[in-house]
């Protein structure tokens, strides 16, 4: 392998680099900018794929985030990179908050709806391993539901300013390749710019 690590890198390592990166958070974040702008496809494409990704990070349904992308990136011909960069916003630190707000959304789609005998928050007790394990769809079909209606209350918020963005940031991009081009060209032919 071309860029394999000479020693592999531990586990607990790998987790604690996924909770809190070595290189700090302003570097993976310029890292993704970066990626995401050299993303060979149009802007709608690529807004499209990440408010996808950032969207469906709202679901419960961990390890079928990039599975729900492909699929929803395959039906808009949007970009499935990008989705996949999108589902970021879903990580170890926003993971509880979007959880926590799709279960009370949906609990209030279902007292809304009269189904509140379906929520574990009626049952008498404690929650215990026990009763998840009896009563855990009744904490799991709120926060499913819930993270839809979330994801697609917020698919607008999330697509248009990423779609302004990449747009910006591919004109600055390719802006600054034509002047490198110029300044080649200038150097190449001996001519001088003019003013």
């Amino acid at each position: 392998m071309l860029f394999k690590r000479a020693k592999a890198q531990p586990l607990m390592e790998k987790i604690g680099n996924l909770v809190w990166p070595k290189m700090g958070w302003r570097r993976v974040l310029d890292y993704y900018k970066r990626r995401t702008i050299r993303i060979p496809d149009s802007e709608h494409s690529i807004a499209l794929g990440l408010a996808f990704g950032c969207a469906i990070s709202w679901s419960p349904t961990f390890g079928l985030h990039l599975i729900q992308c492909l699929i929803f990136c395959w039906l808009t011909r949007s970009n499935w990179i990008a989705a996949f960069l999108g589902t970021a916003f879903g990580n170890p630190w926003t993971f509880p908050a979007l959880m926590f707000i799709s279960y009370q959304v949906g609990k209030a789609l279902f007292i809304g709806f009269g189904y509140e005998d379906f929520l574990l928050d009626h049952k008498i007790g404690p929650i215990t391993v026990e009763l998840l394990k009896t009563e855990g769809w009744n904490i799991l079909l709120p926060a499913i539901i819930g993270g839809y209606v979330m994801a697609l209350a917020t698919f607008p918020l999330f697509y248009f300013p990423f779609y302004y963005m990449v747009k910006g940031a591919k004109a600055a991009r390719r802006m600054r390749l034509e002047k490198k081009v110029h300044k080649a060209v200038l150097d190449i032919t001996g001519q001088e710019e003019q003013p």
